[in-house]
């Protein structure tokens, strides 16, 4: 996550001055000796001493045991008769900022005025101002107590909080730790530095950090747990991530944060029940927590259990329309893209992601492009290995023109396996930087003077949004990867085209549209392999009776598409429903809600998971594709119109729902695109029972294909070339 969960640990009270009850045995904070049951701890104060020294120590004891109001009265009895004490003056705005911040300055600057170098004051007025986010005014004042006091150990740690917050994080990172060596158990400083290490993606220094502060007897933070548990996980201990989860669930049991991360943990791990298990906790500690109703929605449609459903997207839709929806970590952008959320709710999901951004942003860089010099541009991705875009877009990179541009890939994520090696082959320049930091990362793209740069993650697992809120290129595009709007201002650039992101829908995107002349997505032909169509026998299907087919991923299937597939294979019997393999949990679950619905499950076949080649393959043993919606078929939608098999497809005003639309359009197959379910239904039945038509469908597909622009990738590597160009030519260039 980008966002701080530790938050910042505020020094707000100078070293030896207490604001708790005192204990009776405790020595008296008037500094006699005593304990204060023998001292002050019996006295009235109504009947204190009127002599400035004994009026000074009833305040301060009042002071100390929270009486606020008292203490206040008997500072301003004392300074009538004593206007120069200082330390009145300040231990009076102490009283003071309990209701009234300005007044307390007022006592604050009145101590400075008699003690210029006063190291208490200049720290309480730095407190003041830090506060109200006057972050440079503070830096003042704590600079100016630690001139006086260099070893005051609050004034280090907030100073180190304004430079933080003004972007200067060494100078940050200095001062904490100068104050961790005067004391080093101080834990606001390893708060602190615990978290600016965690931003800096320093994370086995976040262990031990968190390692020290959980060996205070103090400790009792459980946000300092979650902090570990994610720096184990960024460094792939999955395990140990999950052992400090469960640990700090066991200590703080009521703490919905914890809950929700655990559970997302086992999300990740493809662990659907306990997931459900535990952001349900976490969901009944915080009935409006944005992040836990998102997981436990979509741990639900992972391993398709429906129960409740409707409900929570309902309630997601209400809490994104309401400012309940900017809690501590908000809707995850990602798991929204899968549910019937309307495009604004989409847009308001991204937006507040964006927001959990907190890398300080730079200005856009200055880019000369020489004449006789090419455009360089660049992707960053996680994904040049085995992965649906990887498939999609080789054939694509390996036709770029390389005397129009000058192409470089960001590697995030190392994998020896053919596709990466392919993708090396592609570009000119290929750089692994999966081992460096994010500001790394965004230096190395502002050295290498890139143009445009592209992201194919945006918000998925793996990625690094942190370099593209650091602005490293003019101009940069969220591309692909990401269905959706990303609702950041550091995106100028949509990569889209007409039919996936229509004109009257442009407001729902902070992006400007990049329009592509035909389809946006790039289809690699060269994983359809040479030779026949495996045959239904070699599939496992039936030789007899229609073949339905959805490979789409299982939490793409939601209860309202997969009653219009049931009422399908009602009206013809015979008729099988062809998915791919998923979990033991979503498969039970499916045949299940298949015998609901008065079918038999064993019509519902799963096809194994095989290499890329042997999967594209398959699909032209299907008869007809059937969509998923909202979230609908991208690569297998692809897939199935590269193996010639039809496609029936239902739009939204989502992109996630539009993108088989777009490819069905490009290939020349409009009539098999509906707008509503209603629509999709009946042309799906209509087809089924009309093996003429059907067979007219294959018939256009297989033609089409060799002449439509949706397989011409030279066509496609050359419109990418021309919007490179295009955007370019309308940046304002460098003077």
């Amino acid at each position: 996550m980008g966002k701080s969960l530790l938050g910042h640990g505020f020094s707000t009270f100078p070293p030896g001055v207490s604001t708790t009850a005192i204990a009776r045995n405790a020595p008296c904070p008037c500094g006699s000796g005593k304990r204060f049951k023998d001292c002050h701890g019996t006295t009235r104060s109504a009947a204190a001493a009127s002599s400035p020294d004994s009026l000074l120590r009833d305040a301060q004891v009042a002071f100390a045991t929270q009486r606020f109001d008292e203490a206040e009265g008997l500072f301003h009895r004392l300074l009538q008769n004593d206007p120069d004490n200082v330390a009145a003056w300040i231990l009076l705005g102490e009283c003071l900022k309990h209701r009234d911040w300005t007044t307390a300055a007022d006592a604050w600057w009145r101590a400075l005025e008699l003690d210029p170098e006063n190291a208490e004051a200049s720290f309480h007025l730095g407190n003041l101002n830090l506060e109200k986010g006057e972050r440079g005014a503070a830096l003042i004042h704590y600079e100016r107590a630690l001139r006086a006091v260099p070893d005051h150990v609050s004034a280090l740690n907030n100073l180190g909080l304004c430079h933080k917050g003004l972007g200067s994080i060494d100078r940050a990172e200095e001062c904490y730790r100068a104050a961790l060596a005067i004391e080093p158990s101080q834990p606001d400083a390893l708060v602190n530095l615990a978290n600016l290490l965690f931003g800096r993606e320093q994370y086995p220094e976040v262990l031990a950090v968190t390692e020290r502060l959980l060996a205070l007897p103090q400790e009792t933070r459980a946000p300092v747990r979650l902090l570990r548990a994610l720096a184990q996980e960024r460094l792939g201990d999955a395990a140990g991530a999950e052992a400090t989860l469960r640990e700090a669930v066991r200590r703080y049991p009521d703490d919905a944060t914890l809950h929700a991360y655990l559970g997302t943990l086992y999300l990740r791990a493809e662990r659907y029940a306990d997931a459900e298990a535990s952001i349900s906790r976490s969901l009944a500690l915080a009935p409006d927590s944005a992040y836990a109703l998102s997981m436990l929605a979509h741990a639900r449609q992972q391993f398709c259990a429906w129960t409740d459903l409707p409900q929570l997207f309902a309630r997601l839709e209400a809490l994104l329309a309401s400012e309940r929806g900017d809690g501590p970590v908000p809707v995850d952008a990602f798991a929204a893209l899968s549910m019937p959320l309307s495009p604004l709710a989409q847009l308001h999901v991204a937006q507040r992601w964006a927001r959990m951004q907190t890398v300080r942003r730079a200005d856009r860089p200055a880019v000369r492009v020489a004449s006789g010099e090419r455009l360089r541009v660049a992707f960053v991705s996680a994904n040049f290995r085995d992965h649906a875009t990887m498939h999609l877009s080789a054939e694509f990179w390996e036709r770029i023109d390389r005397s129009r541009l000058e192409m470089f890939a960001y590697s995030l994520r190392a994998a020896d396996d053919a596709y990466q090696r392919r993708a090396a082959a592609a570009f000119e320049h290929f750089i692994d930087v999966a081992g460096e930091s994010t500001q790394r990362i965004a230096q190395r793209i502002r050295d290498d003077r890139i143009a445009i740069l592209i992201d194919r993650n945006g918000y998925t697992r793996h990625s690094r949004e942190g370099i593209f809120a650091l602005r490293p290129a003019p101009i940069q595009v969220n591309c692909i990867g990401f269905p959706g709007t990303l609702g950041a201002q550091w995106y100028d650039y949509i990569f889209t085209d007409r039919f996936s992101l229509p004109e009257h829908l442009q407001r729902f995107y902070a992006e400007r549209p990049l329009y592509m002349p035909h389809a946006a997505f790039p289809s690699d032909t060269t994983r359809l392999p040479a030779g026949p169509a495996p045959s239904r026998a070699a599939c496992g299907l039936p030789e007899r009776g229609l073949v339905f087919c959805c490979f789409n991923n299982a939490y793409k299937i939601l209860p309202e598409v997969f009653a219009v597939w049931m009422r399908l294979l009602a009206r013809l019997p015979g008729s099988v429903l062809w998915l791919l393999e998923t979990g033991s949990q979503a498969k039970a679950n499916l045949r299940r809600e298949a015998a609901a619905a008065g079918i038999d499950g064993e019509r519902l076949i799963f096809a194994p998971r095989v290499a890329v080649g042997a999967h594209v393959a398959r699909n032209a043993a299907a008869d007809l594709f059937l969509d998923t919606y909202p979230y609908g078929a991208h690569t297998t939608a692809n897939d199935a119109l590269l193996a010639g098999l039809p496609l029936v497809t239902c739009v939204g005003d989502t992109l996630v729902s539009r993108i088989a639309g777009s490819q069905l359009n490009t290939i020349g197959l409009p009539e098999l695109i509906t707008a509503s379910l209603a629509e999709y239904e009946a042309l799906a039945l209509a087809l089924a029972t009309d093996p003429v038509r059907l067979a007219g469908y294959r018939r256009r597909l297989a033609a089409n294909r060799r002449t439509m622009p949706l397989f011409d990738m030279a066509r496609y590597a050359r419109d990418f070339e021309a919007a490179m160009q295009a955007i370019w030519a309308e940046h304002p260039q460098p003077r």
